[in-house]
């Protein structure tokens, strides 16, 4: 049986990108359903039943459902584990989740300037403020100490997907 994925309708939701690109490395037959976040279809109380979060994505597997883009790619890793996702290295895997967490919880200065939907749709040539600067040095000075440490494909694997936050995840 496939499984359901709920995206945005625009396909700008790094989170539910992530995911689709969990599944889709996990070669799970899934099928994709989208919800309008702008016109607030993620309220809808049908939605509001099936997702505990009632943000994207959202993943359905039989009759059980499951919110977040973290929770739902350790889910399919440990429901499909080949190929893996993250690392088998505890400590290894331990950093991926730090990372993970870390770029969902950090950089709000970037988000809010350089919202997902301003890559897309309403390119932004306004330069970055000294805060949403600052984010972005965090980020490179990060990302330059986890590649020296040859962390190359936990790191750019994480980051592919996550590195346009938007205010839907």
């Amino acid at each position: 049986m496939a499984m359901l994925l709920y995206a945005d309708s625009k396909f700008t939701s790094p989170y539910a990108m992530s995911v689709f690109v969990a599944i889709t490395e996990k070669q799970h037959p899934f099928e994709i359903r989208t919800l309008d976040l702008e016109a607030g279809a993620n309220n809808n109380p049908e939605y509001a039943r099936t997702s505990l979060t009632q943000r994207v994505p959202t993943l359905i597997d039989g009759g059980f459902a499951l919110s977040e883009s973290s929770a739902i790619a350790e889910y399919l890793d440990e429901a499909f584990p080949h190929p893996p996702i993250f690392p088998a290295d505890r400590q290894k895997r331990a950093r991926a989740r730090q990372v993970q967490a870390w770029l969902r919880s950090d950089f709000m200065p970037i988000r809010q300037e350089r919202p997902t939907p301003t890559i897309f749709y309403q390119p932004i040539s306004k330069p970055l403020s000294p805060a949403a600067q600052l984010s972005s040095q965090k980020l490179c000075v990060a990302a330059s100490e986890l590649l020296s440490h040859g962390s190359e494909n936990l790191f750019w694997r994480l980051v592919d997907c996550r590195r346009r936050s938007d205010a839907h995840a």
